[in-house]
């Protein structure tokens, strides 16, 4: 990349909102982050990239059910001297299944996530709707421009794993969906 190119970057994203930014290409990285008063700090990454795109160890919660808080176990005493003191404990549920990054679609830039193109207007998808391949599912505001996020699959929305207003990362998966057919994966 020239010079004169990160030196723009540099600009644009000193005069954003954005508190960190990240460019890939084949032979080519940059990170940039704003620490204390907005002050920018460039780490230049010239070491050549994997082929395989980089997994986030961050764990992701699912927004698909909510969680409602049990009551403690309490004690059950009884009176008679051949039943000693015993306590009852539920059955934990199954724990839920691991999120599958293939089944997802995935953050195109690193920026701010919104579901809906204005807080007036109605999400782009629901809990429940279908998605087709191409369509557009949210946006992303990298450098003071909105991205278009789009499925690269056919599915069911099943699990929004980011909230409105959320930093995402680039490759970040955002909302779970359930495959039309095995193929799509």
């Amino acid at each position: 990349m020239e010079l004169d190119k990160i030196y723009q970057l540099m600009d644009k994203f000193e005069q954003s909102s954005l508190t960190s930014f990240e460019y890939r290409d084949q032979d080519f990285e940059i990170q940039m982050g704003k620490k204390g008063h907005g002050k920018t700090t460039v780490t230049p990454q010239p070491a050549p990239l994997p082929n395989q795109p980089v997994i986030d160890p961050t764990p992701v919660s699912t927004v698909s059910t909510p969680v409602v808080a049990e009551a403690e176990p309490t004690p059950v005493a009884t009176s008679t001297a051949s039943n000693p003191t015993s306590v009852v404990t539920p059955d934990p549920g199954p724990e839920p299944a691991p999120i599958d990054p293939k089944e997802c679609v995935t953050a195109p830039v690193v920026g701010i996530y919104y579901p809906a193109h204005s807080s007036e207007e109605a999400p782009y998808v629901k809990l429940g709707d279908h998605v087709s391949v191409g369509q557009q599912v949210g946006l992303i505001q990298a450098m003071q421009m909105m991205r278009p996020v789009v499925a690269k699959q056919a599915g069911t929305v099943k699990a929004f794993l980011v909230k409105n207003g959320e930093e995402v990362n680039f490759g970040q998966p955002l909302i779970q969906l359930i495959p039309d057919t095995p193929d799509d994966i």
